[in-house]
This record gives structure tokens, C-alpha cells and sequence, in this order.
């Protein structure tokens, strides 16, 4: 099945028919994000363009579009309610916004639901070759401790996919054989995990915790995956940097993304900034801003 098709089985059909109609009438092929909120327009996102449809849906049609997401089955998908959003089978993401309940400091439900971001997942086959180069260790046959810097946008996201499916499955071209990679997917972004399977391709060798903050999930993985390499998502905090440490220490290596644009941002937060004074990163590759999947600089 072509795009449009995949967008028509897995996201269109959860749409009222009048929202069906006017989405068909926009290329499906380029469509990249879907914005509903309540008594606005739908925006449509392709590239760095937005259609703005004259469709309007009010709050019960919301309600039941993300029924429909959820299987008639909200129950099923609460832990990910609760961290604003749900994955859907393809691999799509589902943002949503309302009142927010919070007990006891800990986020237990949304209701009211005012919009839906539904961001349409997609696999860049080999978009990571430009960095593969920095990244893989040939003489170890592993890699090399590795963080990947960018503003939000650039794709540091579909590179990082990329490059699990890469290393696990081993690159004969180069004469690497594939490793155990452990994906630590706290936002669900990587993998792209549905009911216990990914929707994204990351090879015959990588493991996943999905849904799982990276404090727990990386010590983890360490004790009981018996990882190569284990690779995370936009870390930042206290207890992110705590935790690479850790498993760095444990002869684990480790390729990981931050946001940011240049060696001065990074070192802006102080957690990421200690990591790169105890030398934890071999490579720090940032992203070109302005050409998705072209590397600026190596650090």
C-alpha cells in the first residue's frame, strides 16, 4: 500500500465521512501532522505548509474520533492518556489536549478532550547513512558513545530509527554484523509500539521498553537485556544524565538525542554539560538546521 492508502486505514477511517471527503481532496502522500480542535478549522501540515480546511468539529465529534482511535477501549490506552498521548497501529501519534487530572502530583486522566495532533509516523529508509560514518566503531564492531543535537523539527527522531534498524541488523556493505540494541522508548516515537509490537522497523536485534521513563527503563535494560548498545530520546534532566553514567560505566554504550544547535546550548543545561565533561561522549554530531538528514558538525 502506497501512503495514501495506509493514512485511509489507519487514520481517515476513524474521521467523520465530511472530514474523510475534504481530507481526500489534499495529497495524503505529504501529509505530516493533523491538527483538530474544537470549533477551529483542521490544519493540515505538509512540509513547512499548512492547509487550513473549512471543516469545523465540534467537542462530541472529538470525543468520538478518539473513540475510535482507541478501539472504543479508552481503558486500554489510560497510561498513555495519562502522558498525553496515544500510539495507533502504523505507528501514528495522537496528541491530545484538555482538562488535565492530577492527583498527588502524577498526571490520572484527561478529559475534555479540545484537540487532537495526530502526527503521521514515517520511516526514512537509510536516512542515517550521513551519519553511520561517525557513529559506528569498525574495528570493535560496535559504536561509538554517541549524541545526536538539533532544534525540534530537523528529524533527529526518524535518524535515530533509522540507525537502530541499521546496527541491529548488521551492514554488510561495511562488514558490520548487527548488535543487541535496547530502545528506550519513553515517548513511544522510536519503535512505535501497538499492543506489544513495533510498528516501526528496527531490526532483528533490538529490544524495546516503550512507555517507560529512561531512569527505570535504561537500568533495566542493563540488568536484563544484556545490551550493546542502548539508545534514547531528547535527554536532559538530572536523572537522564545519572543514568547514562550509570550504564556507560556498566561497558554499555550508548546513542542518545538532545535539543540544541550548538556546543554552547549544550553546555547551557548543566546535566548534559557534566556528561561531556566526564568525556561520556566520544561524538557529538549536531544536525543542519536548514537540510534534513545533513550532519553540520563533529564534535
Amino acid at each position: 500500500m502506497n501512503k495514501s492508502e495506509i493514512l485511509k486505514y489507519t487514520i481517515l477511517k476513524n474521521f467523520p465521512e465530511s472530514l474523510v471527503q475534504a481530507m481526500e481532496q489534499v495529497n495524503l502522500e505529504k501529509v505530516e501532522e493533523i491538527r483538530i480542535r474544537v470549533n477551529r478549522p483542521i490544519i493540515i501540515k505538509i512540509g513547512t505548509n499548512e492547509i487550513i480546511l473549512k471543516n469545523k468539529i465540534n467537542q462530541e465529534e472529538i470525543l468520538n474520533i478518539f473513540q475510535n482511535f482507541c478501539s472504543n477501549s479508552i481503558y486500554t490506552y489510560q497510561n498513555q492518556i495519562c502522558g498525553g498521548f496515544i500510539t495507533i497501529p502504523g505507528g501514528h501519534r495522537v496528541g491530545i489536549s484538555g482538562s488535565v487530572v492530577v492527583k498527588d502530583g502524577k498526571v490520572t486522566n484527561v478529559t475534555n478532550l479540545y484537540s487532537l495532533n495526530i502526527r503521521v509516523a514515517k520511516e526514512i529508509k537509510d536516512c542515517s547513512l550521513p551519519l553511520l560514518q561517525y557513529i559506528i566503531d569498525l574495528q570493535k564492531n560496535s559504536v561509538f558513545n554517541t549524541l545526536i543535537v538539533s532544534p525540534p523539527g530537523v528529524g533527529k527522531t526518524t535518524m535515530i530509527r533509522d540507525i537502530v534498524n541499521k546496527i541491529s541488523n548488521g551492514i554488510p556493505e561495511i562488514n558490520f554484523k548487527g548488535i543487541n540494541v535496547a530502545v528506550i522508548d519513553e515517548r513511544g516515537e522510536i519503535a512505535a509500539m501497538h499492543r506489544g509490537i513495533p510498528q516501526n522497523d528496527i531490526g532483528i536485534r533490538a529490544d524495546v521498553l516503550d512507555n517507560v521513563p529512561k531512569t527505570l527503563g535504561i537500568r533495566m535494560a542493563v540488568r536484563s537485556l544484556a545490551p550493546q548498545v542502548i539508545v534514547a530520546d531528547e535527554i536532559g534532566n538530572k536523572e537522564d544524565a545519572e543514568v547514562i553514567n550509570y550504564a556507560i560505566c556498566s561497558g554499555v554504550k550508548g546513542i542518545f538525542t538532545a535539543h540544541g544547535n550548538s556546543i554552547q546550548d549544550l553546555r547551557l543545561n548543566p546535566e548534559i554539560n557534566k556528561l561531556i565533561n566526564l568525556g561520556i561522549f566520544e561524538k557529538i554530531i549536531f544536525l543542519d538546521q536548514k537540510v534534513k538528514g545533513a550532519v553540520k558538525k563533529v564534535v
